[in-house]
């Protein structure tokens, strides 16, 4: 019987990781980098190349036949055509990347490529904490809040590829300008709602904020139990609309543990609606390789 593995690729903005993941979703080997981001696109091309060939390398010693590679990255990804449709400031000159082409070009495999959060959500569902579920909601809430939806154990990307994308919801306002998601209870937000409250002069971290929070500070432990309650209550109605089996939640604030879960699941489930009432709620258990995993996944589908 043949030993299938799948080149799982990840490409965020300060790393690249690249891994053989087994279609049990075991990351058998894997390799980092640093991401070139400031030398552009085909520097980080270049760099993925070099990972993936060196495991190619590695896969014929052990016998094992590689059916093709999926790539999970940062931005907006047109995923029939692989090409990078939108990128932030983080990838400079991203866009327009044809990603999937070229890699498929270099290595000799076919190359599948979508959004990083996405293939996150499609790690997790298939070997992770919504293994067993068809119907997923699954966010990370880190320096940025992203999103993505698993419908019928495949990805459900829209119309034009943004579905999910929550980090753009507009949740308050500082005087006429709107604040979306992100700028509000994301981690850097909650650090510098730390700095303002206390005076802090130094540019502290959520890290450090929430090290200060289990230490006893009780200013750190209102603005970590605020930002929760505020997270639990937006995604009160999109919980209702989108009416998952299962809402995983990854990222590092939601690592900080009870002092961040209770208040945020108290205020998911504070309605008398009852799919964000009742609706199972998970943490994401794939970690770091939850990209690698997600984009093995699509590697492993296109053949199918």
């Amino acid at each position: 019987m043949e030993n299938r593995v799948a080149i799982g690729i990840d490409i965020g903005g300060t790393k690249i990781a690249v891994g053989l993941v087994s279609e049990d979703g075991a990351v058998l080997l894997s390799q980092t980098a640093p991401t070139p981001a400031r030398d552009g696109a085909d520097a980080i091309i270049q760099r993925v190349i070099s990972l993936s060939r060196d495991l190619l390398v590695e896969a014929r010693t052990r016998d094992f036949v590689v059916v093709g590679a999926g790539v999970g990255t940062a931005g907006q990804v047109d995923s029939k055509a692989g090409v990078i449709r939108y990128a932030n400031e983080n990838l400079p000159g991203w866009t327009g990347t044809p990603v999937a082409q070229t890699l498929s070009d270099a290595l000799s495999l076919r190359v599948t490529v979508d959004n990083d959060v996405k293939t996150m959500a499609l790690g997790e569902g298939r070997y992770g904490a919504g293994s067993g579920f068809n119907e997923i909601f699954y966010i990370t809430v880190g320096t940025g809040i992203g999103g993505a939806i698993v419908h019928g154990g495949k990805i459900w990307r829209g119309a034009t590829g943004s579905a999910g994308e929550v980090g753009y919801i507009v949740s308050g306002w500082d005087g006429k300008r709107p604040l979306i998601v992100e700028q509000q209870v994301g981690g850097p937000a909650l650090a510098a709602h730390y700095r303002q409250i206390t005076g802090e002069t130094r540019d502290l971290t959520l890290a450090e904020v929430a090290r200060k929070a289990l230490n006893g500070d009780e200013l750190a432990r209102h603005v970590i139990r605020e930002g929760a309650q505020i997270l639990g209550q937006i995604f009160q109605p999109i919980i209702n609309l989108l009416d998952p089996q299962i809402f995983i939640i990854g990222g590092g604030v939601s690592t900080i543990g009870d002092l961040w879960w209770r208040p945020f699941e108290e205020a998911l489930r504070d309605t008398p609606l009852p799919t964000p009432a009742h609706v199972k709620l998970a943490a994401a258990h794939l970690g770091v390789q939850a990209v690698m995993v997600g984009a093995a996944c699509l590697a492993f589908d296109a053949r199918e």
